[in-house]
């Protein structure tokens, strides 16, 4: 029942998410502020957690979970590095997987307590699909949640996308104090500050344990 109930709740915001992103589409305006203002991928329907993971409901209450645009963008050509197996349990806020390029490496956190059911063989194979197939091939696990109401913590439609802007104004003052300190940080893009692909390469091995401490941990 708890389960029912809150599925319900889950589609009562989501129907809510699809009128308003309707009626901003009906104005030429609204759409220019939305393309310039939310240029990294946050669909409708998909979970943010604040450890830059998203999470994608299925009707069984189970969910898929992986790296978001935010820190994909980060790197070029990242590879998948499973520190869970299938069968195992994770606790919020304990490693999952890791995202590597060269001597680079990130590591992201669970954002709910839950069993590991899956891992993505295909997202290891061709890292490719992290960024090419995001919300679709790009996960890296299937869980079951521990507690279904974990969810409701989350992110999701407007309140992601305002959040996602948040998170590029912390990484636009990052990047200017680790340009301060002396590493070459390339130039954010035009439209809405997107960082350019690869930006971490450019920072030093200390900048990037204080970019995971910043915004990849689970509070």
């Amino acid at each position: 029942m708890t389960v029912l109930l809150f599925l319900s709740m889950i589609v009562l915001f989501l129907a809510i998410d699809f009128f308003v992103q309707r009626k901003n589409k009906r104005s030429p305006a609204a759409q220019m502020v939305r393309r310039d203002s939310a240029p990294l991928r946050a669909p409708g329907g998909i979970f943010f957690a604040p450890s830059h993971t998203w999470l994608s409901l299925f009707p069984s209450g189970n969910v898929r979970i992986g790296a978001d645009d935010f820190v994909l963008r980060m790197m070029e050509n990242p590879t998948v590095v499973f520190l869970k197996n299938a069968g195992t349990r994770a606790k919020k806020g304990e490693p999952l997987f890791q995202l590597r390029e060269g001597s680079r490496t990130l590591t992201v956190r669970s954002p709910i307590d839950g069993e590991i059911l899956a891992t993505n063989e295909d997202v290891k194979k061709h890292p490719e699909l992290l960024k090419q197939m995001l919300f679709s091939g790009g996960w890296a696990y299937t869980m079951k949640p521990q507690r279904t109401s974990e969810l409701t913590q989350l992110l999701l439609g407007e309140n992601s996308r305002a959040w996602i802007q948040k998170e590029l104004g912390r990484l636009r003052d990052f990047i200017a104090d680790a340009h301060h300190q002396g590493s070459p940080i390339p130039v954010l893009l035009q439209d809405g500050g997107v960082p350019v692909e690869g930006t971490l390469k450019c920072l030093s091995a200390e900048q990037c344990e204080q970019f995971e401490q910043q915004f990849l941990l689970v509070h």
